[in-house]
This record gives C-alpha cells, sequence and structure tokens, in this order.
C-alpha cells in the first residue's frame, strides 16, 4: 500500500485527495493554516506501518513544519486548537440499528470479518483509498456534511451534491474530548478516526435519524445534516464547539 504526499500553495482547498498515476495522493495546501500538523501527523503515523509513504516534500519545509508541529503527536491525549469537543460518525439507517445493538461502532474490517455476508468493499474503494483505512472507524468535524458519503453508498457511485434525493441514515454525536484523554483519536494528517471501534457507553453523546428530528425518511443530505446539528445544538448546548479561526 503506498500514499503520496505533495505540499501546494493552492487556495482552493485545505487539502485534497485521489487518486494519481494510480496511487493514492494527498496534496496539503501551506495556505491552510495548520498546515504543518497535517504533514507531520502523516509521516509520524505511517513511519512504523505496512504503508509506504512517499513526500514531495521539500527538506526546508519538512524543517519548518517540525519547528511548528513541536512536541505535538499524532496520538496526543489532547484536543488540538482547531478541533471540536464533538465529532460525528455517520452511517446508514441499517447500519444504525446494528450498532445500537451491539452498542459499539466498529470498524469495516471487523464488521467484514463478523459477517460473510457484508458488504464487499468499503465506499471508499470508489475514491481509491487504501484498505489501511477499513482498519478505522472515520469521524468528522460537526460542521462537515459526511451525509453525502451515505447518499452516495446508496447509489453505488460518488456524488457530492448536498441536494440529491436519498434515504437519511444516522448521526452519531461523539465525545471527541473523552476519545482524546483516553488516547483513542488518532489523526494521520488527513482523517481524525479511533482504531477498531467506538464503544457506544463511553463516548456516545446523542443520534439522531430522520425519526429522531421530525423529518420524512427521503430527504436530501442537505437537509438531514443541517436539521441535526441544529437539534443536537438545542439539546447540548452546554458543548463548546470551537471552529478554525
Amino acid at each position: 500500500m503506498k500514499i503520496k504526499c505533495i505540499l501546494t500553495n493552492s487556495k482552493d482547498y485545505k487539502s485534497f485527495c485521489g487518486l494519481e498515476n494510480s496511487i493514492y495522493t494527498v496534496k496539503i495546501s501551506k495556505q491552510y493554516k495548520y498546515w504543518y500538523y497535517d504533514l507531520c501527523d502523516m509521516i509520524d503515523f505511517y513511519r512504523d506501518s505496512s504503508v509506504e509513504l512517499i513526500l514531495d516534500v521539500s527538506y526546508d519545509d519538512i524543517e519548518l513544519a517540525r519547528s511548528l508541529y513541536c512536541s505535538h503527536s499524532y496520538n496526543e491525549k489532547t484536543l488540538r486548537e482547531y478541533e471540536p469537543n464533538v465529532m460525528v460518525h455517520t452511517t446508514t439507517l441499517e447500519a444504525h440499528k446494528e450498532i445500537i445493538a451491539d452498542g459499539s461502532i466498529k470498524c469495516w474490517n471487523m464488521l467484514k470479518q463478523q459477517k460473510e455476508s457484508y458488504e464487499d468493499k468499503p465506499i471508499g474503494n470508489l475514491i481509491g483509498d487504501i484498505e489501511d483505512f477499513s482498519n478505522y472507524v472515520m469521524l468528522s468535524p460537526i460542521d462537515v456534511n459526511n451525509e453525502i458519503i451515505v447518499a452516495s453508498k446508496q447509489k453505488g457511485c460518488i456524488d457530492i451534491s448536498p441536494n440529491q434525493t436519498y434515504q437519511a441514515g444516522c448521526r452519531f454525536y461523539l465525545d471527541a474530548k473523552k476519545l482524546a484523554d483516553d488516547g483513542l483519536l488518532l489523526r494521520d494528517g488527513q482523517h481524525i478516526k479511533v482504531r477498531n471501534e467506538i464503544q457506544l457507553d463511553k463516548y456516545l453523546i446523542w443520534y439522531s435519524t430522520a425519526e429522531r428530528i421530525g423529518l420524512l425518511v427521503e430527504t436530501t443530505p442537505k437537509e438531514f445534516f443541517e436539521q441535526s446539528n441544529r437539534k443536537f445544538g438545542e439539546i447540548y448546548a452546554k458543548y463548546i464547539l470551537p471552529q478554525e479561526k
């Protein structure tokens, strides 16, 4: 397995990923305030792994990144200044029922091992995700609309439109601070994630489904995302959700 990392000066994105010349490639822009975190996290996360990291980054940029990164680590037991106290994992309605029954959110590889009839490939296969990603439960900041992943999974192809019609699934709102405090929160320079599984009794704050927030199951990623976050904010206003400055 290989990942290529390129440092750019693009103003169009913080980071961008996709297949280039058959290699999963991540581009990190130095225009992003915290670019050095992503670069150093990626280097350190994959250093002793089975994934070969190919760096298209100058020595000077690596030195600069290290000086800014200081004593941080990809698995540090604290949230950084730009990381929210709450993070979300989104999934289908069918999967949500099994997660509630099991009491944990499991990574794709664990589910595949436990169920012979489980899906053949994860949705990330369509954009060239490497196999290693399937060992983790992927999380996102609360303000990122990952419902398009559920919609794409239903279609069997990547569709990034937030206004497409789909069957709403479930958004699990998790205590990121507790995950970090317990040393479970990992950063690979592209994702924030947890190895293997997340126990609901320890880290779940709340979850939304269309029924729980008063929507029809057939809706749009935009509507379900916005209404879920709105309802979460009403119920759990005590959680501080810092945004990047």
